[in-house]
């Protein structure tokens, strides 16, 4: 009998598919990128037909389906003149949709434009729009809370009306919408998208990037904790540097990634601690989950965090909110849930896994065999299904009444 992580990764029987992704961005270092090159990479080959449009190719790491939309001229004067990305993206989609025929899945990472779903969907392409954070209303509340909590309103400029607006008109539109984790869902149900039209999906991690930090083992010491992600107030930093100062743990607690002003100021002295050890951007960032035997990401407000799988894959227990578990945490059995806007709470949690080294293993334990089913392969395979489903369940129709229904 085939185990369920064989059916996983079974592909149904389909001819060739037309996959013609959209990201509106350069691409190169960033996890966005990062993460559609994985999902393309791992697309079978000969059986889809790859083009990634985007403004300008990676030169350091060209892939055959990169298809540049702009001439490398136009694209370096419109960033000289500081053209923001949406009016770069909707010049470059009048190229790129000269290639969309009927049938097609047109794959739309942010930024996204309504003119071009709508010129997609009227060449008759299904499109599906990628998630990568929760819709705005969500957002505008969880972030609300994390910067009320220090007496804070939200910063200017932030969740305007008319953005809010246009995001959910973009989203209804789209035939389909991706889904990393379970609040994401529930953020596009409260928009008004039908559950059917929500594709369930996960990000993933690549063993090779993560080899030296996979299978180790890790010495008795007092414990190194990590937080890996841009130090800023939506990722909790503030809640962990708070905490860390309450609990008095004899550790040591690394910090990758770069820390804005609006973190470093008000806790200068904590990050100046020397038991804090600030490594800035760290482009091998295996090196720092293999230093590590716990990982901290009380974070306010996600679509699917990647640095959670990675966390998981290289055998760290993890201590996580809610939104920073994607689809790797099925139950608090397999980490630390904690509430980010709770500093007792995060304090407790370090305090816990600082004093008790067979929890901290027995979590890594269970956290690396559960990252076994979130390769990039396998994430790569499990959305070719998904796509294959939709192509071959003549969905294009119902997702447009579906459509109709829920503007109605």
């Amino acid at each position: 009998m085939a185990t369920a992580q064989a059916r996983a990764v079974e592909r149904p029987q389909l001819g060739p598919l037309r996959l013609q992704t959209v990201l509106w961005n350069a691409l190169g270092p960033g996890s966005i990128a990062y993460a559609v090159t994985e999902l393309l990479d791992n697309m079978p080959k000969g059986i889809v037909e790859r083009k990634l449009w985007c403004l300008s190719a990676d030169p350091l790491s060209p892939h055959e389906y990169d298809s540049p939309a702009l001439p490398k001229i136009a694209f370096r004067a419109l960033c000289k003149a500081r053209v923001p990305a949406t009016v770069q993206g909707r010049l470059a989609s009048i190229f790129a949709l000269r290639s969309i025929k009927a049938g097609d899945i047109v794959y739309l990472w942010p930024p996204y434009d309504l003119r071009t779903i709508k010129r997609a969907q009227e060449r008759g392409a299904i499109v599906v729009a990628e998630r990568t954070n929760c819709m705005a209303p969500m957002g505008r509340e969880m972030l609300s809370r994390a910067y009320r909590r220090r007496g804070l309103p939200l910063p200017d400029g932030w969740y305007p009306a008319n953005a809010i607006a246009e995001e959910r008109e973009q989203m209804l539109q789209c035939d389909f919408v991706t889904a990393a984790n379970a609040l994401v869902s529930q953020s596009l149900r409260d928009a008004g998208i039908p559950k059917s039209r929500i594709l369930e999906t996960s990000y993933g991690f690549n063993p090779n990037r993560l080899a030296r930090a996979i299978g180790i083992e890790r010495p008795k010491r007092p414990p190194v904790f990590a937080f890996v992600g841009l130090g800023i107030v939506r990722k909790g930093l503030d809640v962990l540097l708070e905490a860390w100062e309450q609990t008095g743990i004899d550790g040591t607690l690394l910090i990758a990634g770069h820390i804005d002003d609006e973190i470093r100021t008000p806790y200068a002295s904590t990050l100046a601690r020397p038991d804090v050890h600030e490594l800035g951007f760290v482009k091998d960032i295996a090196d720092v989950y293999a230093a590590a035997d716990v990982f901290v990401f009380p974070t306010h407000e996600e679509g699917g965090p990647q640095v959670i799988y990675e966390a998981a894959a290289c055998g760290l227990a993890s201590i996580v909110s809610p939104m920073g578990t994607g689809r790797i945490v099925r139950h608090e059995s397999e980490c630390l849930m904690i509430d980010p806007l709770d500093v007792d709470d995060v304090a407790a949690a370090l305090t816990r896994l600082a004093k008790d080294e067979p929890l901290r293993r027995a979590l890594g334990t269970r956290a690396a065999n559960r990252a076994l089913d979130f390769t990039w392969a396998k994430v790569g395979a499990r959305l070719y299904n998904q796509f294959c489903t939709i192509a071959q369940g003549g969905t294009r129709e119902s997702a447009k009444a579906a459509r109709r229904r829920a503007t109605a």
